[in-house]
């Protein structure tokens, strides 16, 4: 079965290509990871951004966790976002 990582974004209007753009490094980076799957950006139009990643396996996001923390876990989501990042992680069934 394969696993999902989900990231929902509230970003300020100021600071949403900021956070679209680091959005997109992160999809550029998981691209190149063994298991990857798929992963995208969705716009739901009331001003939320969803990155979705999708991996093979548990291990396989695992194992890719240190280099995307590398390419945007410095980024300040905690001042380009309005609220916290709200997370999702499991089995897509």
């Amino acid at each position: 079965m394969t696993y999902a990582v989900v990231s929902v974004h509230s970003p300020r209007p100021e600071h949403r290509e900021a956070v679209v753009e680091s959005m997109s490094r992160y999809s550029q980076v998981a691209r190149q990871q063994p298991g990857f799957v798929w992963t995208g950006i969705v716009d739901d139009a009331s001003g939320r951004l969803v990155g979705i990643a999708v991996w093979e396996s548990i291990d396989h996001a695992q194992a890719a966790s240190e280099p995307l923390m590398a390419e945007v876990g410095d980024d300040p989501f905690t001042t380009w976002d309005e609220q916290p990042i709200d997370s999702l992680r499991g089995t897509v069934i």
